[in-house]
């Protein structure tokens, strides 16, 4: 059974108390999958391609030598 938050409350009020206690409700991989999700939502938004390397860590290989 799916699980609803929510609260109401003036506008001045309003803090962000609530968004966390509700994320971190959520398990690590509800969360992944979420920023996942809106990653994809903005690279569709701007018109961007999506492949197989859009998303994939950036690594840098640098080789040191002492003088």
């Amino acid at each position: 059974m799916k699980k609803i938050w929510e609260r109401i409350v003036p506008l001045k009020k309003a803090d962000r108390s609530f968004d966390i206690e509700f994320w971190q409700a959520q398990s690590a991989s509800k969360r992944f999958n979420v920023a996942f999700g809106m990653l994809e939502d903005f690279y569709k938004m701007r018109g961007k391609k999506i492949n197989a390397n859009t998303f994939r860590l950036q690594r840098t290989v640098e080789r040191l030598k002492r003088a």
